[in-house]
């Protein structure tokens, strides 16, 4: 259910913000201004950069990150929080 809406907001971006901007009674500028700085991608493009390991290495950037800043002691391995093989059959 979750990929499949993820899936609507990358193939409608413009109603995407109308509905978030609506829901959070915001001016849909400030909405479209905050998507601008997101790439939504599909399902389809996520499990592909599951499978080759991209997603992985996104989330350990993110770990290091947050080490850098202080937000967490150590960095955790993204297989330890992100359940890539339950992702990728949810999609199949």
């Amino acid at each position: 259910m979750l990929q499949e809406a993820n899936d609507w907001r990358a193939a409608h971006p413009k109603e995407s913000v109308a509905l978030t901007a609506a829901l959070l009674k915001v001016p849909e500028d400030k909405v479209t201004a905050d998507a601008s700085h997101v790439e939504t991608l599909t399902t389809a493009d996520l499990v592909a950069k599951t499978k080759d390991g991209t997603v992985g290495k996104w989330l350990d950037g993110m770990s290091d990150f947050f080490v850098s800043t202080g937000q967490l002691k150590k960095a955790p391995d993204a297989a330890s929080f992100y359940a890539s093989d339950v992702y990728t059959k949810a999609a199949a």
